[in-house]
C-alpha cells in the first residue's frame, strides 16, 4: 500500500475488515453488517487485493487472521471509533468560557434594541464581545465569509445560501418634543398640522422610497423636509430641541422617549407595518457558537418587537 491514493480506496472496506476480524467468519461479518454473504465474500477479496495479504485463512471450520490482519485489528478499531465520534459529536462550545466576538449588521434605527441584547449576551457569555456594523452593499457576502454572524433588516429578504427568520414588525408613529404646539389638543395629530411643520429625514443611502413617503403619496400629501441627518439617533436629538417631526418605529423609539422628553403619537394617515428579519448563511447553520448567538438575538428581538400599543408615549 505504499504511495496509495486514498481517494481511490472504498473506505467501507475498512468497516468490513473490522467485522471480519470481530466475527472470524464471512457469514458472521455479513450478519453484523446487514449485507448478503456474497457481498461480504466479494469485499474480502477486495481487501486481500488491497493489502496484498490473505488476511483471513481457513483453519478447519473457522477462519483465523494472518499476522498482518492481527496487526491491523487494534489500529483499525481505533480509527473506526474516531470516525464514529467525528460523525456523532458536535464541536464543543461553552458560552461561559468563550471570548469570541459576535458580529451583527443592522441599520442605525435598531440601535435602541442593542442594550438589552448586549446585557443578555453578557449574562450568558461574560467574556463575549458584541460588534455592531452598519449595513453595506453586500450583506450576503459578509455572512458567507463570516465577517458578520447576523444581518437584521426589513423583510422580506433573500439571497443565495441565506436563511431567514421573521422577528416581528415595527409600526410607525410620529415623534415630537413634549409640548409640541401641534399636539396641544389631546395629543392627537391632524394631517394638516403634520405636513405644515418641517420633518427630519434620515438619509440611509437606499434608493427606495420609505414606507412613510409612499403612504403620504397615496394620500396626495407632501411633507416638508427641514433637516436631513445621517443617523436615527441624530434625528431624535434634533426633534427633542425643535418643533420638527420625525416618523419612526414606535417599538424602537420607546426606550428613548423619557430620556429625551419626547412623545410618540399615531400618524394621521395609515402607514403599513414593516417586518424585521434575521439573516444568516447556511454555512453556519449547524455551528454551536453561531446557533447559541442567533437564538439569543432572535429570542430577544422577538420579545421587543411585539405589536405596538396604540397609545401616546
Amino acid at each position: 500500500m505504499n504511495g496509495i491514493d486514498i481517494s481511490t480506496v472504498d473506505l467501507n472496506l475498512l468497516a468490513t475488515l473490522d467485522a471480519l476480524l470481530r466475527e472470524g467468519s464471512v457469514t458472521g461479518a455479513a450478519r453484523r453488517l446487514r449485507i448478503g454473504q456474497p457481498a461480504a465474500s466479494h469485499a474480502l477479496g477486495r481487501l486481500r487485493e488491497l493489502f496484498a495479504d490473505p488476511l483471513l485463512v481457513r483453519s478447519g471450520r473457522a477462519m483465523v487472521p494472518t499476522p498482518r490482519a492481527e496487526a491491523l485489528r487494534e489500529p483499525l478499531a481505533r480509527l473506526l471509533a474516531e470516525v464514529e465520534r467525528l460523525l456523532r459529536e458536535e464541536p464543543g462550545f461553552e458560552p461561559q468560557a468563550t471570548s469570541r466576538a459576535f458580529a451583527v449588521v443592522c441599520a442605525d434605527v435598531l440601535a435602541p434594541l442593542l442594550p438589552r441584547m448586549t446585557a443578555r449576551l453578557h449574562a450568558a457569555a461574560p467574556g463575549a464581545r458584541l460588534e455592531v456594523g452598519d449595513r453595506g452593499l453586500d450583506d450576503a457576502r459578509s455572512l458567507e465569509t463570516g465577517r458578520a454572524d447576523l444581518v437584521l433588516a426589513p423583510g422580506p429578504a433573500e439571497g443565495a445560501g441565506l436563511l431567514t427568520r421573521g422577528l416581528g414588525s415595527v409600526h410607525f408613529g410620529v415623534v415630537a418634543r413634549r409640548g409640541h404646539p401641534a399636539l396641544r389638543s389631546g395629543g392627537k395629530l391632524r394631517a394638516r398640522a403634520w405636513i405644515e411643520h418641517p420633518h427630519v429625514q434620515v438619509r440611509t443611502g437606499s434608493r427606495s422610497r420609505s414606507v412613510v413617503a409612499e403612504a403620504l403619496q397615496r394620500e396626495g400629501l407632501d411633507r416638508r423636509i427641514g433637516l436631513v441627518v445621517p443617523t436615527f439617533l441624530a434625528a431624535l436629538v434634533a426633534v427633542a430641541e425643535t418643533d420638527l417631526f420625525f416618523a419612526a418605529p414606535r417599538e424602537l423609539v420607546q426606550p428613548l422617549l423619557s430620556r429625551l422628553d419626547l412623545v410618540v403619537v399615531a400618524p394621521p394617515i395609515a402607514v403599513p407595518a414593516v417586518p424585521i428579519v434575521a439573516l444568516w448563511h447556511e454555512r453556519y447553520q449547524a455551528d454551536p457558537a453561531h446557533r447559541f448567538f442567533r437564538t439569543l438575538v432572535m429570542e430577544e428581538l422577538q420579545s421587543q418587537l411585539r405589536p405596538a400599543r396604540r397609545r401616546a408615549g
